[in-house]
């Protein structure tokens, strides 16, 4: 039986993904982000399972992929299409657009799955890092009414943004590994700690929806501007 429980984590992470997807096309964001939170937990848990129970295998490989296209890949393309949606119900066409993402997550994991370049750091944004990212920031901005709700239902915005993270995802732009500890993690930490108690001191009275995404938001995009001051260095 333990060789199946890092599969049976993945398709958990699917399910989550799924339910994540519907919420989105209802356009109940605080929901979305809950069902990402549980598909990382459930995508983090199947690869450590898979370590300590020695339960490698081709096909849990291959889920792994499929349930990080649903999960991180479709569910915030759909968000991202939701709220264009609802800001300019006037250009029904132009809300397909997020779907870009779905289509750049789909290259980028099928050429992690073959680039053995890949095994200790990542070449361009990881499928989960962008979801963590664009997620998070749908949902700040939907529950907020500040200059990132005005800029995200601008009619620009969401299509730049699309076009931008479909080329981090797939473009060959090296990126540190969270899994192992290096001087750009202990940074990384440090920072994300920093970052947490001031939004937790500034945001604590908002819903707690809307406090986890800026924490979220702007931890991640602190992971991008760590691994560009590193590149310029290097």
């Amino acid at each position: 039986m333990k060789k199946h429980i890092p599969n049976i984590l993945t398709l958990c992470n699917l399910l989550s993904g799924c339910t994540g997807v519907v919420f989105a096309v209802r356009g109940h964001f605080s929901a979305v982000l809950v069902c990402l939170l549980v598909s990382e937990f459930f995508d983090f848990f199947d690869g450590f399972s898979a370590r300590a129970l020695h339960a490698y295998s081709e096909i849990g490989k291959e889920l792994d992929s499929l349930a990080d296209l649903i999960s991180f890949g479709l569910c915030p393309s759909a968000c991202l299409s939701s709220w264009y949606g609802i800001a300019h119900p006037e250009i029904p066409l132009l809300r397909w657009i997020p779907f870009v993402l779905t289509a750049a997550s789909a290259l980028r994991l099928a050429k992690f799955n073959i680039d053995t370049r890949q095994t200790t750091s990542f070449l361009g944004l990881a499928t989960s890092g962008c979801a963590l990212l664009l997620t998070p920031l749908s949902v700040y901005s939907f529950y907020t009414d500040g200059f990132l709700h005005i800029l995200m239902g601008t009619v620009w915005f969401i299509p730049v943004l699309t076009a931008l993270f479909s080329f981090l995802l797939v473009c060959e732009f090296p990126m540190f590994s969270l899994k192992k500890m290096t001087r750009q993690l202990k940074a990384f930490i440090v920072g994300s700690v920093v970052l947490v108690i001031a939004c937790l001191i500034r945001e604590l009275h908002h819903p707690w929806h809307v406090t986890v995404s800026l924490c979220i938001f702007l931890i991640l995009v602190y992971y991008l501007v760590l691994n560009l001051a590193t590149l310029k260095r290097g």
